[in-house]
């Protein structure tokens, strides 16, 4: 008789990264958002030398963060739709392994592999 305890299964939704924002994860709203800030730094700059206030460079920089994460949201619904849930992440890891960043491992080479028998191997095995 099993135990009355023992978890039989386990329901695959309990090891998902929880919906947070806009339909993007935990990781993908702070991917996105520093991919604003990221972005506000030139305009930040630009506007710190036209009105010569320093504070104009990190209200720029949350400034482009927030409408990062506001339209971001919409964009990374579209790309995932349809994909499994590593996808993002898999895509960066592609894409920096292209570049040269390749500490993963990922495999980029393209050629096609072929496994095929050969008449004159025998064994000796009547199987």
């Amino acid at each position: 008789m099993p135990d009355q305890h023992t978890i039989t299964f386990v329901p695959t939704r309990l090891n998902k990264a929880p919906i947070v924002f806009r339909g993007m994860t935990g990781r993908e709203v702070g991917l996105v958002s520093i991919g604003g800030l990221l972005a506000g730094i030139p305009l930040g700059l630009i506007g710190w030398w036209a009105i010569g206030m320093i504070a104009m460079l990190p209200t720029v920089m949350f400034g482009f963060s927030g409408i990062a994460v506001w339209f971001g949201g919409t964009l990374m619904r579209r790309l995932r739709r349809g994909r499994p849930e590593t996808w993002l992440y898999r895509r960066l890891q592609w894409f920096a392994a292209q570049r040269g960043f390749n500490s993963a491992g990922l495999i980029i080479r393209t050629a096609t592999y072929r496994a095929r028998r050969d008449r004159s191997f025998h064994t000796g095995d009547p199987l």
